[in-house]
């Protein structure tokens, strides 16, 4: 699809070619980002990982899941609506536009224009309904109006709803409102989990707590604070005020925060900045280590009877104090 549009794939930037890899800088690039992150966010068998996650969240088919999207990792985002697909829950998607470096900052080609191909082509089944503009106040007051305008038109052609607030509570009261409104649309008082993919202004409401936060699933904050990354474990944070994340981690909901690849994906047996990339289906997020009890059994049965053995028919010495 990149290709179709015109755009090359760069084989220093992108030498896996997964066309999910944009460019150093464009109109809707928001802040600088990590190259080898978005070349890691790539990979296809991050979804199992998602899986694995949104498992050990308790989240079953037919479960409302908010999801809250920037478009700084394409591939993330593609990852979490194939788990979501996968598993039979219910997205109720938001994704903003803008990107950080190398993200989907391309703006013929953002985010949402690529999940657009994905549902064309029957590739999805969830996908995002809202959108933001993204970048600074989350209305992009550092794009060209232009350039906004332009793709602003086309997603609302496509039939997404705009979410555009200047005040930030505004913005993020509308966002949990399209949260709860779907939630009980599907019978539940809340999300049964919230996905936060990539660094949108609304996840932390503008706080530092984005750059600190630990990555993966995160508890509410009753749960006991565990090594960040740790696989199966929960993470806990200071819940606080303001933003997404904080405000379902007060409400008891669990949050998948994904942002830092470099610690996220080791932890879960992912290459970080993989060359080649990996096939799906590949590598150690389909894998655990488990105890063979027969085998062990088997040979403490053995220990003990060799031991036994010994102790009756080795000589035995008197050795003085």
């Amino acid at each position: 699809e990149r290709l179709l549009r015109g755009h090359a794939i760069s084989p220093i930037d992108d030498p896996n070619r997964t066309g999910l890899v944009g460019d150093s800088y464009t109109e809707i690039t928001t802040t600088l980002g990590s190259l080898p992150s978005k070349r890691s966010a790539a990979n296809p068998n991050i979804a199992a990982m998602i899986v694995d996650m949104l498992t050990q969240c308790g989240v079953k088919a037919g479960d409302p899941v908010a999801v809250n999207f920037s478009g700084s990792f394409p591939g993330l985002n593609a990852s979490v609506l194939c788990a979501l697909d996968a598993m039979g829950a219910k997205g109720i998607v938001i994704s903003s536009v803008g990107a950080s470096t190398y993200g989907a900052n391309l703006p013929d080609f953002t985010w949402l224009d690529m999940e657009e191909a994905l549902l064309r082509r029957g590739l999805i089944a969830n996908h995002s309904e809202w959108f933001s503009m993204g970048g600074a106040g989350d209305i992009g007051k550092e794009m060209p109006n232009d350039v906004k305008d332009a793709i602003a038109a086309r997603q609302t052609d496509r039939g997404l709803s705009w979410l555009y607030y200047e005040d930030l509570s505004e913005n993020l009261a509308a966002r949990r409102a399209v949260y709860a409104d779907k939630s009980l649309e599907a019978g539940y008082e809340q999300p049964v989990c919230f996905i936060n993919a990539g660094g949108n202004l609304l996840s932390f409401g503008g706080g530092s707590g984005m750059v600190s936060a630990a990555n993966g699933i995160l508890r509410p904050a009753s749960a006991p604070l565990l090594k960040e990354g740790a696989r199966g474990n929960g993470l806990s944070v200071n819940a606080g005020t303001g933003g997404l994340i904080p405000f379902y981690l007060e409400q008891g909901v669990p949050v998948i925060h994904l942002l830092n690849m470099k610690s996220l994906l080791p932890a879960y047996g992912l290459p970080f900045d993989p060359s080649p990339m990996p096939k799906a289906g590949e590598g150690e997020i389909y894998m655990e280590w488990r105890c063979n009890k027969v085998l062990a059994f088997s040979l403490l049965a053995a220990c003990a009877v060799v031991f036994s053995f010994a102790a009756r028919r080795l000589p035995r010495r008197k050795i003085p104090l």
